[in-house]
Formats: C-alpha cells, sequence, structure tokens
C-alpha cells in the first residue's frame, strides 16, 4: 500500500524522485558548477564546496558528501565537537566519517526525497562543511541543550 504525506496531496505530486530527476536538479542549480558527472555519480561544486551526488537506483538510497579533512589528525576535543554537532546543529546533514576522511553527508532514501528536501540537503552539507573548525552547524535550524 502506499503512503502519502500531508505534502504530497496539497501538492498533487505523488512522482518518485529519480535518479536522473536529482541529477538534472543538481545540474541546473545556479549556486553548482558541475565538475564531472556519470550516471549514479556527480561531482560539483556548490557555492564554492567541493562536493558528490552518489545515487542508487536499485537500492532506493541517494547520498551528497563533501570531504573535509583528514580525521586521524583531529584533536579528541575536535571530535567531540563534531559529535556534538551531529546532535544539536547538524539537522539532517552530519558529520560521517569512513576512510580516514571526515565528510559532511546526507543520505536519504532517493523515492521519497523531495525538490524541497534536495534543496536544504545542498546548503546543509555545504554548511556543514564551511563551519568546520567554527560553529559545526548546518545553519538550518539548533537544537541546544541549553534550558
Amino acid at each position: 500500500m502506499k503512503t502519502h504525506t500531508l505534502k504530497n496531496l496539497i501538492k498533487n505530486d505523488s512522482a518518485s524522485m529519480t535518479q536522473e530527476k536529482m541529477e538534472q536538479l543538481v545540474s541546473k542549480d545556479i549556486n553548482t558548477t558541475i565538475l564531472e558527472e556519470e550516471k549514479g555519480y556527480v561531482l560539483f561544486t556548490y557555492l564554492g564546496v567541493k562536493m558528490a551526488l552518489l545515487s542508487d537506483e536499485e537500492h532506493n538510497r541517494m547520498r551528497i558528501i563533501s570531504p573535509i579533512t583528514k580525521y586521524s589528525n583531529l584533536a579528541p576535543n575536535i571530535k567531540d565537537s563534531l559529535m556534538n554537532s551531529n546532535f544539536h546543529l547538524a539537522l539532517d546533514a552530519r558529520y560521517a566519517v569512513t576512510e580516514d576522511t571526515l565528510y559532511s553527508c546526507f543520505i536519504h532514501p532517493l523515492s521519497s526525497l523531495t525538490v524541497e528536501d534536495l534543496n536544504s540537503a545542498l546548503k546543509q552539507v555545504c554548511n556543514l562543511a564551511s563551519s568546520f573548525g567554527k560553529t559545526y552547524s548546518s545553519g538550518q535550524l539548533e537544537f541546544t541543550n541549553k534550558r
């Protein structure tokens, strides 16, 4: 049974996001410069921040990533700041590590991704990468532990 969100019902837009549609949206965004492109992979800059869009229709997944720095070179207090950010400041984008590289990333099911989600993801990944070492924020929303 197909489920519908209120947003989709109001917009009468139940069409699933596809790899091709998502890649076209990123390619046509005024803030992006495409560096390399093939099906399932787009390397680009967004507002000057290097990013990659990776997608897999078979597994219904997509991700936007931005490499930041070598993880093993980070001091323990910086690693603590990353974890704190993932809880309070990062919203949908997160800091993540693989193969000793720290990334800003956004991971989502492909078919339920909306154009608004994609635009927000680009901004958040960019902000999270740009704010590394400063505010560690995606810039969209802040949950704090202040009472």
